[in-house]
């Protein structure tokens, strides 16, 4: 069933184009009604400002003809929209426009000192049917200018119309009305379509990672090519699948490994306690529990193996990083060695001391890992030895055994190969010791590389010092 126009409305006002459009609307619209009110009243002002100083040269005009001793009643060439009244100091008319001779004065009194000019309502209401020269409906500025000559002292007053300013405020509203609603409209339709434009990246996005699953990790979403925000957000998201990606190869090659694996040493236990179950009158059960031990050793190396390389993978072993001498770590480990392997001589006179920042047991586990592995191959000795270099140290584990093939100096550092099949197996190796020397190693900042020498395996491990306290 189809969404209802009220749930697609209510997502859609939910949206971030719907408010983005609703902000630029309103942050438009009350720019463009203020700049339109400040537009109405300047364009008054001005008009206004241009009838009153009209009327100002109109009054200056008849103060000269008083001053000349020209002054008639009527006063002549005035009329129309430049109504003009002269009064005398007792503030009577002396003289006025045609028409308005028996007029009372514009204003009741003389107007204070200074005043440019005063706006009055209803100014003919008496006259306004009788003289064609007058409107009632329109306010009038009355401009003042006063005079002093030796026959006649008083003031000149000129009441103009203030309708033209009227109306070019009211030939403004009606294309203000129209083209207001018009332009919000447009700015709604431009900002509505340049927000889509822009969030489409988005929505791509949003559908490819809808896209992705527990499956399908490898799946990466777009990048726009524009360097802004979106693409940095692509670039990020794309980075956390990639994590996702690499944390869950992860886990199922760890599943993988311990399934390969674990199997192996169980059977065999239950292959033996089966035989001892099934056998009439069994009773060699110091050479069954021997056996059993042996195998739960070697289960036991196997699942520390496999942990050790689970928190390499996940990068979660810098939380147990500490300060610790390095020289006494692998000199424990050798020690251990030597307890397990006594027919193996094993030399740490080329240690010297080292203190670095670490994860003491995942450090122990890698020591621990390449020991056994010499031993192992070693045909009598295994050297161990160490030097500072610029950046922090450098260890060699050398035995005296065949050696490593050339071809094999990286392939033996991957998990579960043994390049003596069938020795290694029957002497408790998993093709994981080296693999995980190298994972601990390289979540440590370092490396584990086998070196050249002239006659056995020669194993060399990098190390950082790393963030030591002062």
């Amino acid at each position: 069933m189809g969404e209802s126009w009220q749930t697609r409305l209510r997502r859609a006002s939910a949206g971030v184009r719907f408010r983005t459009t609703l902000i630029a609307v309103l942050v438009v619209g009350t720019v463009v009604a203020v700049g339109l009110v400040y537009l109405a009243i300047e364009t008054r002002n001005r008009i206004e400002d241009s009838i009153t100083s009209a009327a100002e040269t109109r009054a200056t005009d008849v103060v000269t003809l008083i001053e000349a001793g020209a002054l008639e009643n009527p006063l002549p060439g005035f009329g129309g929209d430049q109504l003009t009244q002269v009064m005398d100091s007792e503030w009577r008319v002396v003289a006025a426009s045609a028409g308005l001779q028996d007029q009372e004065p514009f204003i009741a009194s003389a107007p204070p000192v200074g005043v440019a000019w005063i706006r009055v309502n209803g100014l003919f209401e008496e006259i306004e049917d009788e003289s064609p020269f007058v409107d009632d409906e329109s306010p009038y500025a009355v401009v003042p200018r006063e005079f002093d000559t030796p026959s006649l002292t008083g003031t000149v007053l000129v009441a103009t119309s203030l309708e033209p300013a009227d109306a070019a405020v009211d030939a403004l509203r009606p294309l203000l009305l129209t083209g207001f609603p018009i332009l919000l409209a447009a700015v709604g339709l431009i900002v509505w379509r340049l927000t889509g434009r822009a969030l489409h990246p988005v929505e791509r996005m949003r559908e490819e990672a809808d896209a992705v699953s527990a499956l399908a990790l490898d799946h990466r979403l777009p990048v726009p090519k524009s360097q802004d925000e979106v693409h940095r957000l692509a670039v990020t998201l794309n980075s956390m699948l990639a994590r996702l990606e690499s944390a869950a190869v992860s886990q199922r090659r760890f599943i993988a490994d311990a399934s390969h694996e674990l199997k192996s040493p169980i059977a065999a236990m239950r292959t033996m306690l089966e035989v001892a179950d099934q056998t009439p009158g069994f009773n060699d059960w110091d050479s069954l529990l021997r056996d059993l031990m042996a195998e739960d050793q070697r289960l036991e190396h196997l699942v520390a193996d496999l942990l050790t390389l689970a928190r390499a993978d996940e990068k979660v072993s810098r939380a147990h990083h500490e300060e610790l001498d390095l020289d006494q770590l692998v000199g424990i480990e050798t020690e251990a060695a030597g307890n397990r392997h006594p027919d193996i001589a094993l030399n740490t006179s080329g240690l010297v001391p080292m203190r670095m920042w670490g994860d003491p047991r995942a450090l122990a586990r890698l020591f621990a890992n390449l020991l056994e592995n010499a031993c192992r191959h070693a045909t009598s000795s295994v050297t161990v030895a160490s030097q500072t270099t610029s950046t922090g140290f450098s260890i060699t584990v050398s035995d005296d055994g065949p050696g490593i093939p050339s071809a094999d100096r990286e392939r033996v550092f991957e998990r579960f190969v043994r390049l003596e099949e069938a020795r290694s197996r029957d002497e408790g190796g998993t093709g994981l010791g080296l693999a995980v020397a190298r994972a601990v190693a390289r979540s440590h900042g370092g490396e584990v590389r086998v070196a050249d020498s002239d006659g056995g395996a020669h194993l060399e491990v990098t190390l950082p010092i790393g963030e030591l306290q002062e």
